[in-house]
């Protein structure tokens, strides 16, 4: 019964845009996901182990019930995934944005669209926006104005968290394109230096489907991450971590 409401839902949705005629890659790429994953349900359900304790001396033996849920699994090695395909600024919706500094060595200008690392030395500066975001699909576009031998990190955390540094598991977003940070912590690719100063990024933010896309444009890739609304509730607010000495990103409004 729930795989065919599940076939129902998915082909509804997708009469739907088809209709309108409005789409774009990132619903075609949700499609496909939710596709696959009703596929692996069907083919691999859950299964129910039962063990028995028989080390407890009662004559009533202790049993343990564990469930195996590998669709699950197969989602979580599976969070981060990657196209290069481009999607046009037209197709995204810009929001007016701000930084607002949260703590470290940094600097505002420019009535807050331009922040920058101050200090001679190397350390982390920590630099969150203005707004709240809890539902709609939202993008800020940024220019890397100047970067030094680290990378600038840019994503998400939950407004809720902010107390909680430097154990912050709402944090999820990219050091480059293949060094990621999920629930506070690295996850696959490494710190290869592919953003440069002068790079365009784009970050979107979509609270409806729980996940943010980081556009590169020079590149012109595309890089997604599912957000577990649990380890990071709403609202969430976009994140900036600069480590160098004049290391300085700007915010396109």
């Amino acid at each position: 019964m729930d795989v065919e409401i599940s076939i129902r839902q998915i082909t509804r949705d997708f009469q739907t845009y088809a209709d309108a005629d409005n789409y774009t890659e990132f619903e075609l790429e949700k499609w496909a996901k939710r596709i696959s994953d009703l596929r692996y349900s069907v083919e691999h359900p859950s299964k129910i182990e039962i063990v028995e304790d028989n080390k407890l001396s009662s004559t009533i033996y202790g049993i343990k019930i564990i469930e195996q849920n590998r669709q699950q699994q197969s989602l979580c090695t599976n969070s981060i995934s990657e196209t290069d395909s481009y999607t046009s600024e037209q197709s995204m919706e810009l929001i007016p944005e701000y930084f607002v500094p949260m703590y470290g060595p940094c600097r505002l200008s420019e009535d807050k669209y331009v922040v920058a690392h101050l200090s001679y030395r190397a350390g982390l500066s920590q630099i969150t926006g203005s707004n709240n975001y809890s539902s709609g699909k939202h993008s800020i576009s940024f220019l890397i104005e100047k970067k030094g031998i680290k990378n600038v990190f840019i994503g998400i955390h939950s407004a809720s968290n902010e107390a909680s540094f430097p154990f912050d598991r709402s944090i999820y977003g990219w050091w480059n394109l293949d060094y990621v940070i999920i629930n506070g912590e690295h996850e696959g690719g490494d710190d290869n230096l592919v953003i440069q100063t002068g790079d365009k990024i784009t970050l979107t933010v979509d609270c409806d489907n729980l996940q943010i896309h980081f556009e590169h444009h020079r590149t012109r890739k595309i890089c997604n991450i599912p957000i577990e609304l649990n380890m990071c509730p709403f609202p969430w607010r976009i994140l900036i971590r600069l480590l160098m000495p004049g290391d300085s990103i700007r915010i396109f409004n």
